[in-house]
């Protein structure tokens, strides 16, 4: 779980961190629009040095800041405070149709989130792991379910997102909104973990296969 968890962090952080700064600001009597504007800035704050430490400018990453960039170039132009809590749904409604995708071109997105929980960082098993996408249609099946409904998950909640903004006050639909993204999050932590005994019997299969072979062909030599 720890694993899975670590790798859900900074989507667990995007939601901590402007909800704490702005909840702060609005506490203190600052205004819907800039207490946003300032949140944005914190989310941004430390999604910039997070990637520069790690020396990666991964494709999530990047999407994050242009659209905290957005973000906060509309609120500035139109000074509607309910732009900035559109974000979520922004961003997951991007983030699903990049997750469907992934299912048809390429390799599912989970196969990657999966590969630590698989192979619990032991070469042999990650080298296991690689060949299995080739050799197992189960595990190709696997991951392209589990994107899939994850997909699904995240349009849910950005549909959700949407609603809870538009039904109430700024106030308290910045709190509101919270409350099923955290339920997200625990919902990709339930499904990434209830697929990571069926991969990891798929892994041990194919961890078996180099050796049976090596011994078929000992076998003919002798």
């Amino acid at each position: 779980m720890n694993t899975t968890l670590r790798a859900l962090l900074p989507t667990l952080l995007d939601l901590i961190v402007p909800t704490v700064v702005y909840y702060l600001l609005h506490g203190l009597g600052v205004a819907d629009v800039p207490a946003l504007i300032t949140a944005c800035a914190a989310t941004a704050g430390y999604a910039v040095p997070r990637m520069i430490r790690s020396r990666r400018l991964d494709a999530l990453g990047l999407l994050v800041i242009a659209e905290l960039a957005a973000t906060t170039s509309l609120l500035v132009v139109s000074g509607d405070a309910r732009l900035a809590l559109l974000r979520p749904t922004v961003y997951l409604t991007i983030a699903s149709a990049v997750f469907l995708l992934s299912c048809w071109r390429g390799r599912p997105l989970t196969y990657t989130t999966a590969t630590p929980m698989a192979t619990k960082g032991d070469p042999e098993r990650a080298a296991a792991y690689e060949r299995s996408w080739h050799n197992s249609p189960q595990m190709r099946a696997t991951h392209r379910r589990l994107t899939a409904a994850i997909s699904a998950a995240m349009l849910g909640y950005a549909l959700l997102n949407a609603v809870i903004v538009y039904a109430f006050p700024v106030s308290q639909a910045d709190g509101l909104q919270k409350v099923p993204g955290i339920a997200l999050i625990l919902a990709i932590m339930v499904m990434l973990r209830s697929r990571v005994p069926r991969l990891s019997r798929i892994v041990d299969a194919e961890q078996q296969r180099p050796t049976d072979a090596h011994q078929l062909s000992a076998a003919v030599r002798t």
